[in-house]
C-alpha cells in the first residue's frame, strides 16, 4: 500500500538542533555544549509539591485553560516581577511549555498564506510552527554590531500585504543578546503601524545578567495586540515537565484554549501542580542560576576570545555563546562537524539559525564548569591549526 503522506511533510523540517544532538549522541567522550538545557535538578521545593499531589491521588483533567491557582499564581508572579497586570480568568493559559504556546497561537492567528516575521539569527522552530499553519516565515534580520538588535529599515521593507505577525525573542536563543526597552517600544510602534500581531517568546526572562527583563507586553496600553509566550523550563530547570503559558488578549486566548483541548485535552495536572508551586514561592534558587550561569559565562566568553580564529560578544541573558568563527574560512556546517570529529566538543551551526547566522555557531553554557573549561582546552589545543 502506498503511504499518503500530507503535503506539510514535505515543508516542516526537522530542527537541526535535533540532528546534531542525535550526531553527538553516537560519540562517546564530547564535551556537549550544544543543548540548551539547565544542568541543575528541578528545586526540592517544587519537587515536593509534585510528589503531594502524586501521593494524593487525585490525579485527573484541568480545564482546557489550566488550573485557575496555577494561572493565578502565575499573575501573582508577574506582577510582582514586572508590574505584568492581566485577567487570569480569560487572558491567560497554561501550556506544555513556550513552544506550545507560540504553536498554539500560531494555529489560532494564522491562516494559510499569512507571513509571519521571525528573527534572523532566531530559534529554528519558529519556521516549522509556521509553516504548520500553512503561514510563510520571513526572517528579519537582527545586527551583530549592535548586540543583534532589530534592523527596523529591513523589518519594514520586509512588510507585505498579507503580513499577519512578528515574532519577538528577548533573551535571545541563540544569540543572548536583549532588546532594550526603547527597541522594544519601536517594534510595538511598527507593529501598530503595521496593524500585525506580536509574539513575545520571554522563555528566558529570569535569566537575564546585568539589565531588568521588561515584558512586551507592560509597554502596550490597548493590551489587543501582544500575546507573551513563557516557560518554566530554563527559569526553574524544568525541562522535562513540559509546562509553559500563553498570555493574550481574552478573544485570542478563548482560540488558544480551544486548541489546546484538541491536542492535549489539558495540560499535565502534576506538572501544573509543579508550575504553582514555582510561581508562588520565593525565587531565589531562580536567583542562584542565573548568579551561577552569570560565572560560568564571564569565565567561557573570556576563554573563547583567548582562541585564535573567534570573536565572541558578551551574551547580556540566557545561557548562550554566539561565537563568530569565520575566521576559519569554513561553513559552519563543516567547522561543527570538525569540531565534534577532531576537537571532541559539540555546538550548534549558525546558519541553522537563519541565513544571518552563517559564520557563527552556538555554545550553551548550562554545563557544570569543568566541561566547559574542558571545551576551552581542547579547542584550544586544536583550533589554531585550522588557521
Amino acid at each position: 500500500m502506498e503511504i499518503i503522506l500530507a503535503k506539510r511533510t514535505q515543508t516542516v523540517k526537522i530542527s537541526p538542533i535535533r540532528e546534531i544532538f542525535e550526531m553527538a549522541s553516537k560519540t562517546p567522550g564530547l564535551v556537549r555544549l550544544e543543548v540548551g538545557q539547565p544542568d541543575f535538578p528541578t528545586p526540592t521545593h517544587i519537587l515536593e509539591v509534585a510528589r503531594e499531589a502524586l501521593q494524593e491521588g487525585h490525579i485527573g483533567y484541568s480545564s482546557a485553560a489550566g488550573m485557575p491557582e496555577t494561572r493565578q499564581a502565575l499573575a501573582k508572579r508577574l506582577k510582582e516581577d514586572y508590574g505584568f497586570i492581566f485577567d487570569a480568568d480569560t487572558e491567560a493559559v497554561i501550556c506544555n511549555g513556550a513552544s506550545a504556546a507560540i504553536y498554539l497561537t500560531i494555529r489560532a492567528t494564522i491562516d494559510p498564506g499569512d507571513e509571519v516575521l521571525r528573527p534572523d539569527p532566531g530559534w529554528a522552530q519558529y519556521d516549522g510552527v509556521i509553516r504548520d499553519a500553512d503561514g510563510i516565515p520571513v526572517l528579519y534580520p537582527l545586527i551583530p554590531e549592535k548586540g543583534f538588535a532589530p534592523d527596523f529599515d529591513a523589518l519594514q521593507n520586509l512588510v507585505t500585504s498579507r503580513t499577519k505577525a512578528i515574532i519577538v525573542n528577548s533573551p535571545s536563543n541563540p544569540t543572548g543578546g536583549i532588546i532594550e526597552k526603547g527597541q522594544l517600544e519601536l517594534l510595538l510602534e511598527f507593529a501598530t503601524k503595521n496593524g500585525i500581531l506580536v509574539i513575545s517568546d520571554e522563555a528566558y526572562d529570569k535569566i537575564i545578567y546585568d539589565k531588568e527583563h521588561v515584558p512586551l507586553a507592560l509597554l502596550e496600553q490597548q493590551r489587543e495586540r501582544v500575546i507573551t509566550a513563557g516557560s518554566c523550563s530554563k527559569n526553574y530547570a524544568m525541562c522535562g515537565w513540559r509546562i509553559g503559558y500563553a498570555i493574550g488578549p481574552a478573544a485570542i486566548m478563548e482560540q488558544v484554549m480551544k486548541f489546546q483541548s484538541l491536542v492535549n485535552i489539558c495540560p499535565n495536572y502534576i506538572a501544573e501542580k509543579a508550575a504553582f508551586a514555582a510561581f508562588n514561592s520565593p525565587q531565589t534558587a531562580t536567583a542562584e542560576m542565573r548568579n551561577e550561569y552569570k560565572g560560568r559565562r564571564d569565565v567561557f566568553i573570556k576563554g573563547l576570545n583567548e582562541i585564535p580564529g573567534i570573536k565572541c560578544a558578551m551574551p547580556e541573558g540566557a545561557f548562550y555563546a554566539f561565537a563568530d568563527v569565520s575566521a576559519y574560512n569554513m561553513d559552519d556546517w563543516d567547522f561543527t562537524r570538525y569540531l565534534i570529529n577532531e576537537v571532541g566538543v559539540t555546538c550548534i551551526p549558525g546558519s541553522s539559525f537563519g541565513e544571518k547566522g552563517k559564520g557563527f555557531v552556538r555554545f550553551s553554557y548550562a554545563s557544570s564548569q569543568e566541561n566547559l573549561d574542558e571545551g576551552i582546552r581542547r579547542m584550544k589545543e586544536h583550533l589554531p591549526k585550522l588557521l
